[in-house]
């Protein structure tokens, strides 16, 4: 790794870890009052809800962000031009595929609250569908724009700040008394709303001197420039189709099963467990461009020794969260989120199992998507979810929510496992035909000479 490749890569790593940091402590406190203020109950209608919108989501997610990685390894505010049209391409792209469930949630959303007895909250889920989706509108493009960049310092601020809004939004309507679901929604989509006009804000003062031409864009020759990452952006949204498991399909499949009470407390458990997550998640963020780097300059050597540090450092993390969430819900559980909650100091420690597993073998997407094989992350991931959901199928009605932990486990972990493994096997193969593309190389002015 160059030395300015090493620079930007320790600061992304840095930055995201102040940013994910942040957002899991003021995400804690939240997670905290939302249960002491709204129970069990009122917290599953919550969680059911936005259960409902993330899966939705999902299910047209194209990962923008990792597009940016890939196409924008080479951005600087100073080369800028160039790259002008791909980038509209990729914004009204993003902007069209969110726009798909909105709409959807909205027209189904009195079958959808009949079936997840939700009734008498009718207004929730078209509240929650338009406030996601300004939320996120266009924001995978410029996440993925601040960290080509080395500006996670910039994307990590806006992080905080929305949490920091919905924490103070929160704080403003419990002290007027008017904490409940509904108001929980707004909170959280407002917060969103204004951090990600923040990030684009952030956005545009990196690059002043362009300028976006939307009238001169047209659909014709963007689809002719998206030719060029089809296979990873189709790949993207099959990954995100096969990562449902993992973005609350557990929660709405369990919906209609059990009472909103037990919903809640199984995702709480679920939401304290992934914020321990965003500990971790910050290396994968700052991997993906860093990896997609090295494997452009084919510089194997050093990703060898870069993803060797990550499996060491990763797994020591890993072990010591589990052991932090584990005696912290024990000790703490009842007394910060009250005696509703109270089975979550079973949920918690089952559920750290996919950290363990998970957190060593984090390196497996990125090198996935550097080698233009998202398609096999895919497969990976598609094959945990179907795993995962089986399993979660065949135990719930036998085992109630421990069923559902166990599905939501395997879907996590084998993901994971496969993610490593494909990436490893392709690894090895793009290595070896390096090495004899250089081999061939080196030999060929001396078969000349003798010619």
């Amino acid at each position: 790794m160059s030395g300015l490749g090493a620079r930007t890569f320790r600061r992304n790593i840095v930055w995201q870890f102040i940013g994910n940091g942040g957002q899991a402590l003021l995400g804690a406190v939240i997670l905290v009052l939302m249960g002491r203020t709204l129970g069990a109950h009122d917290f599953g209608i919550f969680a059911i809800v936005m259960g409902l919108v993330y899966v939705a989501n999902s299910l047209f997610e194209p990962r923008m962000q990792d597009v940016a990685a890939k196409q924008f390894w080479d951005l600087d505010s100073d080369a800028v031009e160039h790259h002008i049209p791909y980038f509209l391409d990729l914004l009204i792209l993003e902007i069209a595929t969110k726009l798909i469930p909105c709409v959807a949630l909205i027209l189904l959303s009195p079958i959808l609250v009949a079936f997840n007895n939700l009734q008498g909250n009718e207004a929730i889920l078209p509240a929650a569908a338009i406030g996601y989706y300004l939320a996120k509108f266009g924001n995978g493009l410029s996440l993925g724009t601040l960290r080509v960049l080395g500006r996670s310092d910039l994307s990590s601020s806006a992080l905080i700040g929305e949490q920091l809004l919905r924490l103070a939004l929160m704080l403003a309507i419990l002290a007027l008394g008017q904490l409940t679901a509904l108001n929980a929604v707004i909170t959280l989509c407002v917060a969103g709303i204004v951090a990600n006009g923040a990030q684009w804000w952030m956005v545009s003062r990196q690059f002043r001197r362009a300028r976006l031409d939307l009238a001169g864009w047209r659909l014709p020759e963007a689809l002719v420039r998206l030719r060029e990452n089809r296979r990873l952006l189709l790949s993207n949204m099959g990954l995100s189709i096969s990562d449902l498991m993992n973005k609350d399909l557990d929660v709405t499949i369990i919906s209609p099963l059990m009472s909103p009470a037990t919903v809640g407390v199984y995702k709480m458990a679920k939401n304290v467990v992934t914020l321990a997550w965003r500990a971790i998640d910050p290396v994968y963020l700052a991997l993906m461009p860093e990896v997609n780097r090295l494997v452009a300059r084919r510089d194997f050597n050093a990703l060898t020794v870069l993803l060797k540090k990550i499996i060491v450092r990763m797994f020591a993390l890993a072990v010591a969260l589990s052991v932090i969430l584990t005696a912290g819900v024990w000790l703490l559980g009842d007394i910060v989120f009250g005696p509703g909650f109270s089975e979550m100091r079973y949920y918690v420690p089952l559920m750290s199992i996919a950290i363990l597993v998970g957190s060593p073998l984090i390196w497996g997407h990125p090198v996935l998507v550097a080698l233009n094989r998202a398609d096999a992350a895919v497969y990976s991931s598609l094959c945990g979810a179907v795993v995962g959901a089986g399993i979660l199928f065949l135990l719930t009605p036998i085992l109630g929510p421990y069923g559902a932990i166990v599905g939501w486990i395997f879907t996590f972990s084998l993901t994971f496992i496969l993610f490593a493994t494909a990436a490893y096997r392709l690894l090895r193969q793009s290595r070896g035909k390096a090495d004899l593309a250089l081999h061939q190389t080196s030999r060929s002015p001396a078969a000349g000479d003798d010619a």
